[in-house]
């Protein structure tokens, strides 16, 4: 991606956010919907005593933790900064940890623990459009490179199936 590709970009999304009430909270929507379901999921298997509880509390921290531990090993700058411009929404300037996306790893591994307890068709679909909104806007929003996403979803992806179905 050139600079003029990202600010084109960020401008397009910044100027659709602008037009909203409230802004750019616009874009912590899908991250919120993520961490509501994952909540409900959570409650429902308290309230029925259910077993999978803990498994569904231990894949999502070990996906967390493992992007936590990587993203400094790997210290990649953030788009923002490379191209020296805003992103869309508030950030933090020379904050590097670009790579792996932690919200697009928190998503995946939150929509894999819904779909593990709940796996019919209209939950799977609404967590992994939910899953891919978060990710599409981390993008879109200048946070994160198309890369940093795509090995946030690989690496929460591997993880949770191994947690879940291996």
């Amino acid at each position: 991606m050139t600079r003029e590709q990202y600010i084109c970009m960020t401008s397009r999304v910044r100027r659709a956010t602008n037009a909203l009430p409230g802004g750019a909270a616009w874009l912590r929507l899908p991250t919120y919907l993520c961490a509501a379901a994952y909540l409900f999921t959570l409650l429902y298997l308290m309230l029925l005593r259910d077993v999978r509880l803990i498994r569904t509390l231990w894949v999502p921290a070990i996906c967390f933790a493992a992007v936590t531990l990587l993203r400094p090993a790997i210290n990649r700058e953030r788009p923002y900064d490379h191209f020296d411009t805003e992103p869309v929404g508030p950030f933090v300037r020379g904050k590097r940890k670009s790579m792996p996306s932690r919200h697009t790893a928190s998503a995946a591994a939150i929509a894999f623990a819904v779909i593990a307890v709940f796996p019919i068709w209209p939950v799977m679909l609404a967590m992994l459009v939910l899953c891919a909104l978060v990710a599409a806007l981390r993008v879109l929003s200048g946070q994160h490179y198309i890369s940093d996403v795509l090995v946030a979803l690989l690496l929460s992806g591997a993880l949770s199936a191994a947690g879940y179905w291996l």
